[in-house]
């Protein structure tokens, strides 16, 4: 394998490049509000049990609540900031949009913990979004960039509030096999939108060496709990784990909107005329697997099979098409 470049928004675009990262201070109007919504989002679930993935029984320190899925606000209170006006503003800027629409909004809680390898956000696909397929799958369909004709672009703007130790946003702006860049705390109430479906990146480690979470540390379903005196409590079957205090724990928010070049091109993806199948998926990927001498194997059920996960994983790791 060469050095990695950066995989294109649109393989059938040759005009199309990734959008360089831009800053935005402040994030919010009212940081305060979202600080609030971020605690009152307790208790907060594993970022694996939040997508489902099988065959998990332990993991690391990171945790995960929805505010808005689809483009529908899912938790109380968060209409306000998902409609954020600068970060709508930004995305028609930086995107040369006519049309964004709001889709997701998360909240994402590390703990003390080493640093997460580069990747990129979970793509989206028009046919096969995270209601069509399990989100374990959308990784490797990224990566393998085989789907690439039927990507839909998104911007990502990623808000921190954290003045602790590490947890720097590194990025590769010219793909893997270059420099990256690097935003680093203290951070509050800023942002950095940017192409996370195709701009590789990373959380830095978090805290100090002697306080991280081990990868396997924590029991699937266990929950981070914010508590009356402000501290962060890991809790399994009414146990309480680890104990943490608000600097020591990375609170981020992201934000996700479909960016459109024009009104055609959102009808386009409206009216649903050219959306991938089930069937397509898995042909694409059992096409390629064969192609480069690899085992397919017999699958019941794509979405749910273990050995058909583990194949895809194994061989379209990140960086897979960008190598």
């Amino acid at each position: 394998m060469g050095e990695a470049e950066p995989i294109r928004p649109s393989a059938t675009r040759p005009d199309t490049a990734l959008v360089r990262p831009l800053r935005l201070e402040p994030a919010f109007v009212d940081p305060d509000r979202v600080v609030e919504l971020v605690h009152a989002g307790a208790p907060y679930r594993t970022e694996e049990r939040v997508h489902r993935h099988p065959g998990v029984s332990r993991t690391g320190g990171w945790f995960r609540n929805f505010w808005a899925l689809g483009g529908r606000v899912v938790f109380d209170g968060a209409d306000e900031v998902f409609h954020n006006p600068i970060y709508l503003d930004a995305a028609r800027r930086l995107f040369d949009a006519e049309v964004v629409r709001p889709v997701a909004m998360m909240t994402n809680l590390n703990l003390p913990m080493a640093g997460l390898p580069p990747h990129l956000d979970l793509p989206f696909f028009r046919g096969a979004m995270n209601r069509e397929v399990p989100s374990w799958m959308l990784a490797p369909m990224g990566y393998s960039g085989l789907f690439q004709r039927w990507a839909v672009p998104v911007a990502s703007a990623i808000a921190w509030f954290y003045d602790g130790e590490g947890g720097e946003f590194e990025y590769w702006p010219e793909g893997l096999g270059r420099p990256s860049m690097s935003e680093r705390p203290p951070f509050w109430n800023a942002a950095l939108m940017a192409d996370n479906e195709y701009t590789y990146h990373r959380v830095g480690p978090v805290g100090s060496p002697d306080a991280y979470v081990p990868d396997d540390g924590i029991p699937y379903d266990a929950e981070l709990v914010h508590g009356d005196d402000g501290r962060w409590r890991v809790v399994h079957e009414g146990a309480t784990l680890a104990s943490y205090a608000a600097c020591d724990v990375r609170l981020s928010v992201l934000w996700k909107a479909y960016c459109f070049r024009s009104a055609a091109e959102a009808a386009a993806y409206d009216d649903h005329s050219d959306d991938l199948t089930p069937q397509q998926v898995f042909d694409l990927f059992a096409a390629d697997l064969r192609a480069r001498g690899l085992a397919v194997p017999a699958v019941d059920d794509p979405h749910t099979d273990l050995a058909w996960k583990d194949t895809l994983i194994e061989a379209y790791p990140p960086g897979a098409a960008a190598t």
